[in-house]
């Protein structure tokens, strides 16, 4: 993610609405991480595996999948009515397919170390998603006068997270 981009927005809501997906991003992206990195400990130790395991699987399925969803059925459609990002909508699509394979690798591999290499490639493919979405998606739809991203993204906690407040108002959500 280039957090140095900058991104022409058609109102200042909409800009806000770049801001606080892209800093709801980095905190899921964060908290991968750290749930990787500590079940990636466990399984080189042996100790706490299971409860690491947990951990992790619980946060991808109680808040990253569902934030994936919520992109599908929000941000997404948004994009895809534009004629050059159908395509990169499409592969969006897939990436959250293979996300949820990682996900579900994590939860019933019965090797702990390969569960966190499931894991841990999970964290990899979710970053460089991550990278098409800021740099790409959201810079798209946010410049496009036909489209509200504020308003596509109203209560869309799942997307935004805790920064979906009004007035920037951010809390951690992670």
């Amino acid at each position: 993610m280039s957090a140095d981009q900058v991104v022409v927005a058609t109102s200042a809501e909409d800009a806000r609405a770049v801001d606080a997906v892209k800093s709801h991003h980095s905190e899921l992206a964060g908290r991968i991480a750290i749930l990787s990195e500590a079940l990636l400990d466990a399984a080189s130790t042996g100790k706490d595996v299971d409860a690491r395991r947990r951990a992790m699987v619980d946060y991808l399925t109680g808040t990253v999948l569902p934030h994936a969803t919520a992109e599908e059925r929000a941000l997404y459609p948004a994009a895809a009515g534009r004629r050059e990002a159908k395509l990169l909508v499409e592969s969006m699509i897939a990436v959250h397919r293979v996300l949820g394979g990682l996900v579900d690798r994590t939860a019933k591999e019965p090797d702990p170390v390969r569960a966190a290499a499931a894991a841990y490639a999970l964290r990899v493919v979710f970053e460089a998603h991550l990278v098409d979405e800021n740099d790409r998606i959201l810079p798209l739809v946010a410049a496009d006068p036909d489209v509200s991203l504020a308003g596509i993204l109203d209560g869309m906690h799942e997307l935004l997270g805790a920064n979906a407040e009004p007035e920037g108002d951010s809390h951690a959500c992670a």
